[in-house]
């Protein structure tokens, strides 16, 4: 019987442009970075892209924890969403689509503010720079968290962009959940919440902690992949840490590791790239245990993301081998 997984996350639509590294100068802000903004600057920021920069901007759903559940979807495992997104046209559509690709949608609706978007500015060297307007997803109040909800799934996935402004609803899912997963957020929010971060997962360790290379360095003060993996290993039984394009390093808590490299592909947008293997990682370490099975499923369903615009333009025809 296929496990039921259900996804706690940000609702946030992907705006995603190319630019040149003068428009990040102009803004002052660091290639890679994560800035927050007001909705106001964000509508600034947009008309800016588009009358000055005559930049064409591709508008498509997206946020960490949804991305991972349409993808887990399409692969055919059994996934939900809960998130919290404003009461408009953006917040309906936003659970229509992830309805439409297979993900049961758990609404919470904020009817104060708008839906939240991310300005996805993606350079020539194809890294990406965020501009964040969280709106409605930046406060999770764990009163509407729903305890019933969490205990009739057999796994929780939570994404470390609610640690900022919502901890008291991750307390609240960690000690309802009967297992989770966790995927760590950007290194800049790490850097603010690290002690939190690990006073959580020493008493609630997930079953697979995700990061990438920089949100491991910054969670565990470590340099070297083996020595943060290793550290990573002290608040979960499995970690898993993504290098780029050198590839991914797996280990588990009795010690046995796997490393698989990544796939040589033309990249055109690396938006959603790590929540795509974790996706194709969930789907068959869930199904079968076999970490090896796992990344190697994780690493295509990374590579075929990347080869598009958007972090959810992966399909499954895009597999030679069906899942």
């Amino acid at each position: 019987m296929k496990q039921k997984i259900l996804g706690f996350g940000q609702v946030l639509w992907d705006l995603t442009v190319n630019v040149d590294f003068s428009f990040l100068e102009e803004l002052t802000i660091d290639v890679g970075e994560h800035r927050l903004v007001s909705f106001q600057e964000i509508k600034e920021l947009i008309l800016k892209l588009k009358k000055n920069q005559h930049c064409e901007i591709i508008k498509n759903s997206g946020g960490s924890t949804a991305n991972v559940m349409s993808n887990l979807a399409k692969l055919g495992s059994n996934s939900s969403f809960c998130g919290k997104c404003g009461d408009d046209d953006n917040g309906k559509l936003y659970m229509q689509i992830l309805q439409n690709e297979g993900v049961t949608p758990y609404s919470i609706i904020d009817k104060e503010n708008a839906t939240g978007q991310l300005l996805s500015l993606i350079t020539p060297d194809k890294d990406r720079t965020f501009i964040v307007f969280w709106g409605a997803s930046e406060y999770l109040p764990a009163e509407l968290v729903d305890v019933k909800l969490i205990q009739s799934f057999d796994l929780v996935h939570i994404e470390g962009y609610l640690i900022t402004n919502s901890y008291e609803a991750i307390w609240k899912i960690l000690e309802n959940s009967k297992k989770t997963t966790f995927d760590l957020a950007a290194y800049s929010i790490i850097n603010k919440t690290r002690p939190l971060l690990q006073k959580m997962m020493k008493k609630y360790p997930p079953y697979v902690l995700f990061s990438n290379i920089f949100e491991g360095k910054a969670f565990t003060q470590k340099e070297e992949p083996r020595e943060i993996i290793d550290s990573m290993l002290e608040y979960s039984e499995n970690a898993v840490l993504t290098l780029g394009e050198e590839g991914v390093l797996i280990k588990n808590s009795k010690g046995k590791e796997h490393f698989q490299q990544a796939v040589p592909t033309s990249v055109l947008d690396t938006t959603g790239a790590g929540d795509a293997f974790c996706a194709g990682f969930l789907h068959e370490f869930l199904k079968s245990g076999n970490e090896n099975k796992a990344t190697e499923l994780g690493v295509k369903v990374a590579s075929e993301t990347i080869k598009k615009i958007g972090a959810r333009s992966f399909l499954i025809e895009q597999l030679s081998e069906k899942y």
